[in-house]
């Protein structure tokens, strides 16, 4: 997702949608940790798609994250969206939990389409059209050219979590993703718009957790945690 410079994160909101295939466990009861990835060199540019790798700062923090011993219980299943950026915080945890990751591709940011890696700056004096709907956070057909709209991010979200419960009934789970994965996921809980980017983005390498219940997700554990290891 891209940077905003004057709020943070364009992610996600609420459009509650029961995931298409879901039917033989609408009774699934699964806590799902969802653990955002550490600082990347993105800068402010226009990043979902955009595959950039941890920063130094942040290969820092995860290790120092992980120097200790887990001090929480172990997820029975370990998840990662394919960036790169998520999947070298899932590569340590499979080292330290003993847990193979499993890559997926729901778990991805949002695809911004052919403005992938614009400088933030440059998007506002080129697209202002654009960058004013998306402000406006109110459009759920919103997309960047090329991308998917929050509606669509929102359902491939929603559907691959399904698919995490289905698998792992009464489970803990953990998922390395992305802040607006994440945001999505609250806004289902909170009844938002899924055109709402910038309600409850978590920081960076924390962790929040929620239980997943008759088909979506129904309730917060915690949110934004960084003692979550």
């Amino acid at each position: 997702m891209r940077t905003s410079p004057r709020r943070g994160i364009p992610g996600g909101g609420a459009a509650v949608r029961s995931p298409r295939w879901i039917e033989p466990r609408q009774d699934v009861s699964t806590r799902i940790v969802l653990i955002r990835h550490a600082e990347t060199t993105a800068g402010a540019v226009l990043c979902g798609w955009l595959d950039v790798p941890l920063a130094e700062t942040g290969r820092a923090r995860l290790g120092a994250v992980l120097r200790h011993p887990p001090s929480t219980a172990i997820p029975h299943a370990l998840y990662t969206s394919t960036l790169a950026r998520a999947a070298e915080v899932a590569a340590a945890l499979s080292e330290a939990w003993a847990l193979e990751p499993r890559r997926a591709d729901w778990a991805r940011e949002i695809h911004c389409g052919r403005l992938e890696g614009m400088p933030l700056d440059r998007l506002q004096r080129q697209c202002p059209e654009l960058w004013a709907r998306n402000e406006a956070q109110q459009d759920e057909a919103f997309a960047w050219p090329g991308g998917e709209s929050y509606a669509q991010f929102r359902a491939r979200v929603l559907d691959g979590l399904a698919s995490v419960a289905a698998a792992h009934p009464d489970g803990r789970v953990a998922v390395v993703t992305h802040a607006g994965v994440i945001s999505q996921v609250l806004g289902v809980i909170r009844r938002r718009s899924a055109a709402v980017w910038d309600a409850d983005r978590p920081e960076p390498l924390t962790a929040t957790e929620v239980l997943w219940g008759n088909g979506l997700p129904a309730a917060v554990v915690t949110y934004n945690d960084r003692d979550w290891y």
